[in-house]
């Protein structure tokens, strides 16, 4: 008799467990679902409709602001760049975009060389724990982090698994539901730069690699550019591949850089678009624009937006004739 109150005392627990864990579950799905700092929720609750997108990881992230940008170009443009994004999340955070607002006239993804090595940039799973009952999420966050996917379908275990990664969002997002709060901090995506000066990030990687660093080329980088790519084309958007400055002083060490570019040339030909380097900028010479060998500082991002700007309205004023 003692034994069998014991099992239902442990099978009573079990369930009240599985149920607590079911619910906080929801409540994380549903306070990140509110939070508007988080991109993946805004432009899914939020009509942005514009006209240009800026992708990719944090160059484009810290280098492009539509504020300055749009008075140029008279168009509406949106930063949807997160940083340290891979292709992968640039995929789905496109995906995401194209779900809730009309497709743009044209998007500008980011790729360098960095962007095809694994060792740059990552795919953040947790930035889609609350979206994986989304057939085409679930497709992609099983292809890029198994062992992650693995564990998420027991319950609460897609947030257990990156909890500090979410945790502090989920606080916010309960706490823009309560205060209805709409829009993000940054509510045209761009995020200025930290305005620091140059702090040796080359000297560090030049006693890392005294002979350069040889990028390899992944696959499964090459296969999310594509599809995301493809999923713009499908929109009838104009893709532009592109590249901002990068620090001259550094290409040396780059041995393989030409070899990488003509890669990703190859790709955009294949889907007949053009990949655009501002690679002869003058700001390009002086770690003076740079906080980094491929970020710019404030005015580097500053006199970079305005090329880009120029850039647009010629290609513009040219598809328009």
């Amino acid at each position: 008799m003692e034994v069998r109150t014991n099992f239902f005392k442990i099978l009573l627990t079990v369930l009240l467990l599985l149920l607590l864990l079911t619910g906080m579950s929801k409540l994380y799905d549903f306070a990140l679902h509110q939070n508007c700092n988080l991109k993946a929720s805004f432009v899914q609750n939020t009509k942005v409709d514009a006209d240009v997108l800026f992708h990719g990881p944090c160059e484009p992230l810290w280098m492009i602001s539509p504020a300055q940008i749009d008075p140029v170009i008279k168009m509406k443009s949106y930063n949807l760049a997160l940083s340290h994004s891979d292709f992968a999340d640039n995929y789905l955070h496109l995906y995401f975009y194209l779900k809730n607002n009309k497709a743009p006239k044209y998007l500008f993804l980011y790729v360098t060389p960095e962007s095809m090595d694994k060792k740059y940039n990552t795919f953040n799973t947790y930035r889609f724990a609350s979206y994986m009952t989304d057939s085409c999420v679930n497709q992609v966050v099983r292809d890029c982090d198994s062992a992650y996917y693995k564990w998420s379908e027991l319950p609460f275990m897609k947030y257990a698994y990156y909890s500090n990664k979410i945790n502090f969002d989920v606080i916010q997002g309960l706490k823009h539901y309560y205060t209805h709060r709409t829009l993000p901090h940054f509510a045209d995506g761009f995020e200025p730069p930290i305005q620091i000066k140059w702090d040796n990030h080359l000297e560090e990687f030049i006693q890392l690699y005294p002979h350069g660093y040889t990028f390899v080329w992944n696959a499964q980088r090459e296969k999310y550019l594509r599809k995301t790519i493809e999923l713009a084309l499908q929109h009838h958007i104009k893709v532009y591949l592109y590249e901002s400055p990068v620090l001259k002083e550094a290409i040396p060490y780059q041995p393989n850089r030409t070899e990488m570019v003509n890669k990703i040339k190859a790709v955009a030909a294949a889907y007949h678009i053009p990949y655009v380097q501002f690679e002869n900028m003058k700001i390009a010479e002086s770690r003076t624009y740079f906080m980094s060998t491929l970020n710019t500082n404030l005015e580097g991002s500053r006199i970079f937006a305005d090329s880009l700007a120029k850039f647009i309205v010629q290609l513009n004023s040219e598809n328009e004739k």
